[in-house]
């Protein structure tokens, strides 16, 4: 696949910035984001306020006066921080609670006279589909369903071979059900039983998009945000990232177990439920584990991105849906706008490493996520030297693992930063073997290490003007040469050190041509 030169990116130049405002029924959100070269999205700003506009809601869906009040101070805040900041470009959208209040358009005209902020009100087709391509910058979607559970309504949209060809709008937000149907706190087993039988209700209602079963299904929203962390902090997992976590039932069982006879006070204690959403938890708990029942599938992934991505992108005319290595790619350039390390060296670096790959690959290791995990560590093998240069391949995996590196499932975003923390030919640490277990297997393991390998040795020869030939056979050496009237040689001692490390990974030789 052609990606845009990397020579190409010009991390000096002034990049375009815009902010995006998502009221919703329960939260309010700014971002600023700023965008950067092929597409790409980089976060500078993030602010987050809980006004709750669809609480106190008059029987008619109007807006209460207290909810308007807090809408405006979360807007006066942001007002404040857009000027400190100097974003020219700002996008206002507004949500479920507006969009079905009579008194709606009134509170945005209010918004507009005080901040002079424009707030366009989303249909449920709009929400959905921003929410679409939200989750088609994070991932490569085939035959999938997207679920965007905010406090009014859940979106579904169901795509197939990438693209969107359906989407309903429910009104089973977490914050609707939970003023409607949990009046206790904590909740009474009447309650519960009367709320899942709604949800259950509504849901096989739905069931012409729902069914059959797709291949996968994703969750945007902060209700899904905060159940990933639960899940994540109850069972250690071993990768600190929600973005891409699959909650599945178990973990629900669990996180229900421990919630549902607990108070909204409680409730704030545990890991990874904010105060602010410990009150609405239990009804957005309960709308996913009925989404995982009707559908009979195995697990939600919890995606970081959503609306305000969607949003941000197609102001940018992003292409989307796109392959997960142009979505990598864009990570990448975001990254490398970051934390400033060398793109073009990255590329070098990237290109010899799959040339070798793709020689020394005896179809074991060929599936896509090893390839892919190999082109992000080599992209950014180097990026830990912001930290310390002098140990920065442990520096590059610690950020590989707490980056959002869109495009990548979670096991492919291990062996990218294992394979990374090996390029210049350190052993893997025993204690992996128990430490990534629940995401790699032994066998993966040994798949990282030998990505480690092929990275060092792309390492080694970068600048250098070698090649390489591997003979034949499945543990045929592998012959540099051409290297010695290079301006930078390949010194003996690393061509020794290069061999020690493919004998022990790869049961291969590395020699050279050159007497």
């Amino acid at each position: 696949m052609r990606l845009a030169s990397l020579d190409r990116v010009e991390l000096g130049s002034r990049p375009t910035q815009i902010g995006v405002i998502d009221l919703g029924s329960n939260t309010a959100r700014l971002v600023v984001y700023e965008s950067t070269p092929d597409a790409g999205l980089r976060i500078i700003a993030e602010w987050k306020d809980v006004p709750r506009l669809g609480k106190g809601t008059a029987a008619d869906g109007s807006l209460s006066e207290e909810a308007m009040e807090r809408g405006l101070s979360s807007l006066r805040r942001f007002a404040r921080s857009l000027r400190s900041m100097d974003v020219a470009r700002v996008v206002a959208v507004a949500t479920s609670a507006v969009r079905d209040a009579p008194n709606g358009a009134d509170f945005l005209r209010r918004v507009e006279r005080e901040f002079g902020i424009a707030t366009r009100v989303l249909t449920g087709e709009e929400e959905a589909r921003y929410a679409f391509l939200g989750v088609a910058s994070a991932f490569e979607l085939k035959n999938d369903l997207v679920f965007d559970l905010g406090g009014g309504s859940l979106q579904i949209v169901r795509v197939e071979s990438g693209k969107p060809v359906s989407d309903r709008s429910l009104p089973l937000g977490a914050l609707r059900l939970t003023e409607r149907y949990l009046e206790h706190d904590p909740p009474k087993k009447g309650e519960l039983e009367e709320l899942r039988s709604h949800v259950r209700h509504a849901l096989r209602e739905a069931s012409e998009i729902l069914l059959p079963a797709p291949r996968r299904l994703f969750g945007v929203g902060g209700t899904i945000r905060s159940l990933a962390r639960a899940a994540i902090e109850i069972t250690e997992y071993p990768l600190p990232q929600l973005h891409g976590y699959g909650i599945t039932r178990r973990d629900l069982e669990a996180i229900g177990d421990l919630l549902l006879e607990m108070s909204a006070a409680r409730r704030r204690e545990v890991p990874g439920i904010s105060g602010s959403r410990s009150d609405v938890i239990v009804a957005g708990l309960v709308t996913v584990r009925e989404l995982l029942s009707v559908t009979e599938a195995r697990q939600l992934i919890a995606c970081g991105t959503g609306i305000r991505e969607g949003i941000a992108l197609e102001s940018q005319g992003a292409a989307l849906p796109a392959p997960a290595q142009v979505l990598a790619y864009r990570s990448v350039v975001a990254a490398a706008r970051s934390f400033r390390f060398s793109l073009p060296h990255g590329e070098e670096v990237r290109r010899r490493a799959i040339e070798l790959f793709d020689r020394l690959d005896d179809r074991k290791d060929s599936d896509p996520e090893s390839r892919l995990a190999l082109e992000v560590a080599a992209w950014m093998h180097d990026v830990g030297a912001v930290i310390e240069p002098a140990h920065h391949p442990e520096h590059s995996a610690y950020i590989l693992r707490n980056s959002r590196i869109l495009g990548l499932t979670h096991r492919e975003v291990l062996l990218a930063s294992i394979a990374a923390s090996l390029h210049e030919g350190a052993e893997p640490p025993a204690r992996w073997h128990k430490e990534f277990r629940p995401l790699l297997s032994e066998e993966a393991l040994g798949l990282a290490g030998r990505l480690g390998a092929v990275l060092f040795f792309a390492e080694t020869l970068s600048g250098t003007g070698a090649s390489f030939s591997v003979r034949s056979g499945p543990k045929g050496a592998i012959v540099v040469s051409g290297h010695r009237g290079a301006q930078e040689p390949v010194a003996p001692k690393a061509l020794s050190r290069l061999d020690r490390v493919f004998q022990r990974t790869w049961s291969r030789k590395v020699e050279s041509d050159v007497g």
